[in-house]
């Protein structure tokens, strides 16, 4: 099992942090049969295999096997290597860290992962434009940080979910489920399917050891997601609702007034 506890604490101080830097993208189609030869980068490097598979190697021995729709995050200065067992395409994306910051260590690797809103960045963020306004710059760097971050948290949230007892594995895994759906669940229902579970038994679990309903901490995503497109975009109301998975602006609105006793149109003007 790859040690995570260093992503783990970088992942909760980078939370309380400004973004960090994109530096650029790229994506090249690799051959089966082929090798990279040990390298580091001074960045984080994120590289998404949609198609391929094959084996990389860290420099203290650490073998990481990786197949299609796999997802490998080197820290800094991490020296790896790349061979390639069946033909496949790199989609590549390197973000900088302040010197200063107390980083990670090693690798980590995501199997699979169901997020399309990820498989969309990684494919934005890695076609590495050759040039960025001061603007796009500020956004990407935004979108960089929050990409990174999430394939760290669920990293994390995987070994939690394997450490964990059964009850605990359900809650995890419905978490899990909710963070990278939340735009598209229509029904609870859906979310006690995709564990194999009855909703209730979902539904008891969850709230016996979070002391909220599964309804609550649904919304609360939602609402987290709205308050930073609210913060960070000029998007109509009508689709920051759609975009976090509510049926319409009206319920939106009475949703996040019940959580933040704000209206939307208050809480971006205050922002």
């Amino acid at each position: 099992m790859i040690p995570l506890d260093s992503w783990s604490r970088f992942l909760a101080r980078q939370s309380e942090c400004p973004s960090l830097e994109y530096v650029h993208g790229m994506r090249h189609p690799v051959q089966g049969g082929t090798s990279c030869g040990l390298h580091d980068h001074p960045e984080f490097e994120i590289v998404y295999h949609p198609r391929g598979r094959g084996v990389t190697v860290l420099r203290d021995g650490t073998v990481l096997p990786f197949k299609e729709g796999g997802v490998v995050v080197y820290a800094p200065l991490v020296g790896h290597n790349q061979e390639m067992e069946a033909s496949g395409e790199d989609l590549c994306v390197q973000i900088s860290a302040p010197a200063s910051e107390k980083l990670p260590v090693g690798a980590l690797y995501l199997p699979h992962f169901e997020s399309r809103s990820l498989r969309e960045e990684l494919h934005l963020l890695s076609l590495g434009l050759p040039r960025l306004t001061k603007t796009e710059q500020t956004l990407f760097n935004l979108r960089a940080t929050a990409l990174l971050l999430e394939l760290i948290h669920l990293a994390c949230s995987r070994r939690d979910h394997d450490e964990a007892p059964a009850a605990e594995q359900h809650v995890l895994r419905a978490e899990q489920f909710i963070r990278e759906r939340f735009a598209e669940i229509r029904s609870l229902d859906e979310v006690a399917a995709h564990l194999g579970v009855t909703h209730d038994h979902l539904r008891h679990v969850f709230k016996t050891l979070r002391g909220i309903s599964l309804i609550r901490h649904l919304n609360e995503v939602r609402i987290e997601r709205a308050e930073t497109l609210l913060h960070h975009s000029r998007l109509p109301l009508k689709q920051i609702a759609t975009l976090c998975g509510f049926k319409d602006e009206y319920y939106f609105s009475a949703v996040f007034r019940q959580f933040t006793q704000s209206s939307p149109g208050d809480y971006r003007r205050r922002a």
